[in-house]
């Protein structure tokens, strides 16, 4: 007997056995980049770009999913927030500090600068480029050394971040 024959006198039994159970047809549906979802009780389907995904599980930002394709999520910022991704801590009075592009509309921001561990080694709360920028130093204030090191840009009131790299050269 087949997997698949297996499978049916399984199901057939489940029904004469008198179990309730819930009817869920799951279709592959190929609808473009944004597609659609279907929600049953404790669960949403969604058909994204041909392939099934199925949130099973969800608490608060959390949600554990199955299936083949996870959805993605892009930002897009109106005018393009695109940091310089290398300046010279040298003191020389060229390219000192990290010049971020930011306007008066932004609003609040919150900067979170990396090592490539993983490792916080500063933090900035409304970073501006005058008072509140990177000069290349750690929380105690101790100059880092050359290499490449990650960033977060949060930018709470509008709900985006952008994230990447920065390479400091002495």
């Amino acid at each position: 007997m087949s997997l698949r024959q297996t499978l049916i006198l399984f199901i057939i039994s489940l029904g004469s056995f008198g179990l309730n159970a819930q009817s869920i047809s799951l279709s592959r549906q190929v609808i473009g980049s944004y597609g659609s979802s279907h929600t049953l009780t404790n669960m949403v389907i969604m058909d994204n770009v041909g392939e099934v995904a199925i949130t099973t599980e969800s608490s608060g930002d959390i949600a554990l999913t199955q299936g083949f394709e996870q959805p993605t999520y892009s930002i897009v910022f109106e005018n393009e927030f695109d940091p310089p991704n290398a300046f010279s801590p040298d003191e020389d009075g060229v390219n000192d500090n990290w010049i971020l592009p930011l306007n008066s509309d932004i609003g609040q921001n919150k900067v979170i600068i990396f090592n490539r561990w993983g490792d916080i080694l500063k933090e900035f709360e409304n970073y501006n480029n005058l008072d509140v920028v990177w000069d290349g130093t750690d929380s105690n204030n101790n100059q880092v050394v050359n290499g490449t090191y990650f960033y977060i840009v949060e930018f709470p009131l509008s709900g985006h971040s952008k994230s990447g790299w920065v390479q400091v050269v002495r």
